[in-house]
């Protein structure tokens, strides 16, 4: 993942699989999702945009 040295970096996305797919309250994604907005609200404090560096971290799709 292409981050800044001076950013953190942004929290793993779980893998489909790692879900029990029971209706969990809260779900592993949930917590991803809530991790991921700390992560942008810290990214931005410091002065980047959260999108973009998401944006080129992304895979590439062919």
């Amino acid at each position: 993942m292409d981050v800044p040295p001076n950013l953190p970096r942004p929290p793993t996305r779980p893998h489909e699989d790692e879900c029990c797919r029971r209706g969990c309250d809260p779900c592993i994604f949930d917590y991803y999702e809530r991790a991921l907005d700390r992560w942008c609200d810290r990214v931005r404090k410091l002065g980047a945009d959260p999108d973009a560096i998401l944006a080129r971290s992304a895979p590439q799709s062919s």
